[in-house]
């Protein structure tokens, strides 16, 4: 009786009590045997029924072990007969048996009704509670990935990290130039473009490439954290984030806001969002990113550039769209090393360089390899800070490779801001 309401318990007691005491014994005990009733004893159990609640089999037996006065029109109204039709068709953990019989009815025509003799067979092997009678949409947890993640930056004209805290006004974090966001379940990391000249013509415009990448990536984190907040309505779409909207989102506040301050500038943009075992990548310029699996590179993407030095980018003059981005999805596993940067770490940094330094910071365990990726983001950074630096480095860089393909004579590496976010793909528990 659990599923009943209260304004119907009351009555039933009150009903329970006078059927005990004007139904016949005999047929007080058929009704509620697990015996085969005789038609005799059968249509005398059934004389208490009005024949305008002669329904359908199946409603008749269900009704079969409630007792008359419950049946009045007086007592059962519409929401109350729902109630218990519902509950006894969805929530009765049982068998319902019964035989279609002949017998005299108040007409002088035959008329089939079910046997009283109604038995029920509860399955022994199966336990029910309370807790049955609601759905269960999914699982009390589920197993997901996130992020273990972190970050290095060195300016071009220091010599020493930069603080990786946020300032409370922006979710982003400038390094020279550069800007980066991490979260649980995303990175991003903009270079912005130097070499603007100032528009004689707008004199009251303020150039600063580091304001607007750092607007860049601000944005682009505020737009993915809609999607922790259960007020809104992305919470539910959770699955279907796509980094290429992100970052479209993020172009945009960044252009309301650069027309509002007065500020022009321009950016490289790439953010990764992680999603199950997907990781998914909007690359727009010379970020890079690179995938690392028991120590062996299996995804790299590609720069995009006009030219030689010339970067696909985001900005408030006439400069590339987020539609121009790259759009790639790679699949990755529990232990996968993601490392992640803006050029100034694959300028200065071959992809053999990032994997020596990996390997050299990974420890086998029994569990798998095991890695700090705050530890492995310190060494790339004063690595590359060590390449751009040296102008008489033997080994060469990306960055003189690249200008001698194009006929440009030049030694070392270059003198760039540095970011690099490292982060590691592991295994939580959703509830």
């Amino acid at each position: 009786m659990a599923y009943l309401t209260k304004s119907f318990v009351k009555p039933l007691k009150s009903a329970l009590k006078y059927t005990a005491s004007v139904i016949p014994s005999g047929a007080r005990q058929n009704t509620f045997s697990n015996k085969r009733s005789t038609p005799r004893q059968a249509s005398q159990s059934y004389s208490y029924f009005s024949t305008s609640y002669q329904e359908s089999s199946y409603t008749s037996l269900m009704y079969a072990s409630v007792p008359p006065p419950l049946l009045s029109r007086k007592f059962l109204n519409s929401q109350t007969h729902t109630i218990i039709r519902r509950s006894l068709h969805n929530c009765t953990p049982a068998q319902f048996q019964g035989t279609e019989r002949t017998a005299k009815p108040h007409s002088s025509k035959p008329q089939k009704f079910l046997d009283t003799s109604c038995s029920i067979k509860p399955n022994p092997t199966t336990s029910h509670s309370i807790f049955d009678l609601f759905d269960k949409p999914f699982s009390t947890t589920r197993k997901t990935t996130m992020f273990s993640h972190g970050v290095s930056g060195i300016p071009k004209h220091q010599d020493k990290l930069v603080s990786n805290l946020t300032d409370g006004s922006y979710c982003s974090v400038n390094c020279g130039e550069d800007s980066f966001f991490r979260r649980h379940d995303s990175l991003g990391v903009a270079d912005g473009v130097g070499g603007w000249r100032h528009p004689p013509h707008l004199e009251h415009v303020v150039i600063n490439s580091a304001l607007y990448s750092r607007k860049l990536m601000h944005y682009a984190y505020k737009e993915l954290e809609k999607y922790d907040n259960v007020d809104n309505e992305k919470f539910y779409r959770y699955a279907d984030v796509n980094p290429k909207q992100i970052l479209q989102k993020s172009y945009d506040e960044s252009l309301r806001d650069c027309a509002l301050e007065g500020i022009i500038g321009s950016s490289t943009a790439l953010v990764a969002v992680l999603r199950g075992d997907e990781l998914r990548i909007a690359n727009l310029g010379d970020c890079g990113i690179a995938v690392i699996r028991h120590n062996d590179i299996i995804f790299r993407n590609e720069e995009q550039q006009h030219s030689f030095n010339y970067p696909y980018q985001l900005g408030t003059g006439l400069f590339d769209l987020p539609t121009d981005a790259q759009a790639i999805n790679v699949k990755v596993k529990r232990g996968d090393i993601i490392v992640m940067g803006s050029d100034g770490l694959f300028d200065n940094l071959f992809d053999d360089d990032i994997l020596e330094e990996v390997r050299q910071l990974t420890h086998a365990t029994r569990n798998g390899l095991r890695a700090e990726p705050q530890t492995i983001s310190d060494a790339l950074a004063w690595r590359a800070k060590g390449v751009s630096e040296d102008l008489n480095n033997i080994n060469g860089s990306p960055f003189q490779c690249r200008a001698s393909q194009e006929g440009i004579y030049h030694l070392g590496g270059k003198m760039d801001d540095i970011t690099v976010l490292v982060a590691i793909v592991t295994e939580s528990y959703d509830t």
